[in-house]
Order: C-alpha cells, then structure tokens, then sequence
C-alpha cells in the first residue's frame, strides 16, 4: 500500500483517479480549491482525505507532500475558453503550482506523476504523434497557446529536476478525456458543450466546418492509464500518451452523440472567430501513437466512442430532466 496526494482530485479525472487508488488498497489525499462533490462517495472509505485549497499555498502543499509518497498533479486550469480570456490565470496556476510541487517532490525524494497535455505539440501536422514529435505553435500574441505551452515548461522542468536532482518523475499526455463528472454541461471540452444543447433540444453549434479530428478517451480507461503509470517503476523518467487512436472528426463526433442518445437536433456552424475572437487558433488534427505505453505497462483504450457516448448521456439525461 502506497499513500497518494492527488492534486485537482476532486475534479474529472482526479475524481476517478482516487477511485480506482482506494479500490487498489492505497491512501489517498485530493487537494482541490473545488467543491467535493465528485469524491464524496469515497469519504466513508476510511482511506480518503479531501483538503479543500490550491496548489499555489505553498505551506499546505509542503505539507502535503512530505505525508505522502507519490504525488500525482492533475490541477490545472484546462477550459479553451479560459486560455483566451484568462492567459495570467492560467499560466500562474498551471506553472507556479507546478513548479512548487516539483521542488517539494524533489527536496523530499518523491514520485512526481505529472499530468501534461496532447496540446504540447501545437500544430504538428505529422500525424500520429510519437511523445517526442516536434512541437508546432502559433505566436505568443495568441492566447490560446499559453496553455500548450505552460505544460511544456513543465515538461522540461521534470526531465531537468530528473537529470540534476534524480526526481523520480513520469509525464501523461491526455487526448480528449470524456465521460460522467468530466465537467459541467455547456463548459470545457467539445462533448459537454454539445452534449447540454443536444439534452436540452437547442441547436448544437459545430465549430468551423467540423472537420478538425481529435481521438475521445473514456474517463475510465483513462484513469486505470493513470494508475498504472503511477505504480510502475517501468515508466520512470519517461512520458506517455494516453488516448485512443481512433481518429473522429467534430461533426462525426456530432452526429455520433446524435444517434447515441437518439436526439434530432439542428446541427449549425460558426467559425472559430466568431465563438473565441482572435485569440485562438484550432488544431486540424489530433492522433496520439500510443505504442509506448502499450509496450511499458500494457495498457490501451478498450472503450469505443459509441459506448463511452451512450454511457455519458445516461449520466447526464437524468441531471438535466431534474434541473440540477
């Protein structure tokens, strides 16, 4: 048995992640400055401490840190819209947070198990991408690359942190994590925002002409990806993909969700100025090569779209009929 501080545990991913590490037996600590709501079913485990602050409050996560032996940092402002209207917000969050984390796991002798983004590659046209794959981005001037680009400083810090300091260190690249609690109907990601408007019965706007291709990975699958990695000495030093390879376009993904919970929606398009401004620039294609963490630690997707689509819409369809 190992003790966890799962950072932005109470969130979507983080929530399942302290799921699956309590059902392996482990102790578990979720630092979140949100709500518990997601992990109150874990309170009665015997094995779950929910501490209610930020990452950036440097006392509380020292101590954290030195109670636990494996952090895994998933806390992170990670919401498309916020890269373009919240830039300092995001970059002081999702660097200093980190970089506070870091030195603390290193000072101490911790595993650091640092949750990066498939936004790292930018506009790398060369699909599938293979972890080091280049890195394409557009200008600083252009908000929506702040995120991308505070992961890989990140990045760099753990190999660095790794080289100088022998940080025991892994590094996760999420490919469009979806599923129940992954956020909030209408926010973040492309599949709740479609998916309030398709329960609701309003027009579902695809952006551009939907033809840019992203591949969907089920919560689930994803946090056992989390997990494993995080319990391997395998994968240290190391960085993975995790996703699916399967390639779906916006307005295939559209459509899918429309037959999946047999809705008839209207299906209308806006460009991307027109729904983000300026500031943002979109990614044509998406594709993870997940050959490495299938060959370190055995693990890939086994959920397809279609099942993991009809089992979020029966998450939600009865929070929405309730008015909750």
């Amino acid at each position: 048995m190992k003790s966890f501080l799962v950072t932005g545990g109470a969130g979507s991913i983080g929530s399942y992640v302290c799921e699956y590490l309590i059902a392996g037996g482990h102790q578990v600590t979720a630092l979140d400055n949100g709500p518990s709501l997601k992990v109150e079913h874990l309170f009665d485990s015997g094995r779950f401490k929910f501490v209610q602050d930020s990452v950036l409050v440097k006392d509380v996560v020292e101590r954290l840190v030195d109670q636990n032996d494996v952090v895994i940092h998933l806390a992170a402002i990670a919401d498309p819209k916020r890269y373009v209207n919240e830039p300092l917000n995001v970059l002081n969050v999702n660097l200093k947070g980190s970089l506070g984390l870091l030195d603390r796991c290193s000072r101490q002798g911790k595993r650091f198990v640092f949750a990066s983004t498939s936004e790292v590659l930018g506009k790398n046209p060369h699909v599938p991408w293979k972890e080091d794959a280049d890195r394409l981005l557009g200008p600083p001037n252009i908000n929506r690359w702040c995120y991308s680009t505070g992961k890989a400083l990140i990045e760099h810090y753990c190999y660095a942190y790794g080289q100088q300091e022998e940080l025991p260190f892994v590094i996760m690249r999420f490919f469009n994590v979806y599923g129940p609690r992954c956020d909030d109907l209408g926010q973040g990601r492309v599949i709740p925002i479609f998916l309030e408007k398709f329960l609701k019965g309003q027009p579902v706007v695809v952006h551009g002409d939907g033809s840019q291709t992203r591949c969907f990975t089920y919560i689930e699958d994803t946090a056992q990806a989390v997990v494993d990695l995080a319990l391997s000495d395998k994968a240290l030093g190391m960085c993975f993909n995790i996703g699916s390879d399967r390639e779906t376009s916006i307005l295939e993904l559209a459509q899918a969700m429309k037959k999946a919970g047999g809705f008839s929606n209207e299906l209308i398009y806006q460009t991307h100025l027109e729904v983000f401004g300026k500031s943002y620039e979109d990614i044509p294609r998406r594709i993870p090569d997940v050959s490495r963490i299938k060959d370190v630690i055995g693990w890939q997707a086994t959920t397809s779209l279609e099942d993991g689509l009809k089992k979020t819409i029966d998450f939600y369809r009865p929070i929405v009929r309730s008015g909750a």
